[in-house]
């Protein structure tokens, strides 16, 4: 649920923000309120998780909350969140490609119907479509969807470490060029007595508290008790939350929005048949 409301936030700090700017100030709240319940896992740091916790940083953080802002800022919100269901068919690719995890047959045909309903949702050759022009804003989504795949598959290789603690390094990890990013652009100058900048600001640290460091205690606790694929299933609520809030706010979705989540989902759903690995 909040992971799907979090694309309405997002296209509301877009009104006073950047997108840049937003996803370097949420990592710097969700970076705060971590080091508030989290200090102690500092004695947990190992060199050899350096590596996986820089992919965590980057790759989880970093680059997902600055391309979804610029995508739900030309694309409708609701099909952002239809493409962020694609991330247990990254993740299970990126498990095959890099870690040789076993693929069955049943598993590539997911994988096949997941690109499909992708193509289906995505639809540029249509000139009615609502995405239109703007249909390569959708391989930011996609592209994020593929980073959140790559992070969970380093999540799951540090299971000696608590969830706190990883979300604990990925968060001071991904502070530094967040704060470089603030300092560099016209982030300050955005507070010049305009009291309507103070709710969009109130969306970022929402995003940054509750949608980010909360929520990435809770993800990755349950990576470690189950697969990586399985805990990239909570995905498949996002498009369904993505797409009501997104109706709420008058956006428009055609039939082959939803026949392309239909799919997708359908594809993600044979990913996961009889417990993957």
């Amino acid at each position: 649920m909040v992971w799907g409301s979090s694309f309405i936030l997002m296209k509301h700090a877009l009104i006073a923000f950047t997108a840049i700017q937003i996803g370097a100030l949420r990592i710097l709240f969700a970076a705060i309120f971590t080091l508030l319940f989290a200090y102690p896992n500092f004695k947990e740091f190992r060199r050899s998780d350096i590596i996986h916790l820089i992919i965590i940083a980057i790759l989880g953080n970093s680059i997902p909350y600055i391309l979804f802002p610029i995508a739900v800022n030309h694309i409708p919100t609701g099909i952002v969140g239809i493409t962020n269901s694609m991330t247990p068919l990254f993740t299970l690719m990126v498990g095959l490609i890099a870690y040789g995890r076993k693929l069955k047959p049943l598993k590539i045909f997911g994988v096949g119907v997941g690109i499909l309903g992708t193509l289906i949702l995505i639809n540029p050759f249509y000139d009615g479509s609502v995405i239109g022009e703007n249909w390569p804003y959708m391989l930011l989504a996609l592209t994020a969807a593929a980073c959140y795949g790559i992070s969970i598959n380093s999540i799951s290789k540090l299971n000696h470490l608590t969830p706190r603690a990883i979300t604990l390094f990925a968060m001071i990890g991904a502070s530094v060029p967040s704060l470089i990013i603030l300092l560099v652009t016209d982030f300050t100058s955005k507070f010049n007595g305009d009291f309507e900048i103070w709710t969009p600001f109130l969306a970022i640290a929402f995003l940054g508290i509750v949608a980010t460091s909360m929520a990435m205690v809770i993800f990755n606790k349950l990576i470690s008790i189950t697969t990586p694929i399985f805990a990239a299933s909570t995905t498949y609520a996002i498009p369904i939350v993505a797409i009501g809030w997104g109706l709420v706010f008058g956006e428009d979705l055609l039939w082959n929005h939803f026949f392309g989540m239909t799919i997708i989902l359908l594809g993600v759903w044979i990913v996961n048949k009889n417990s993957l690995n």
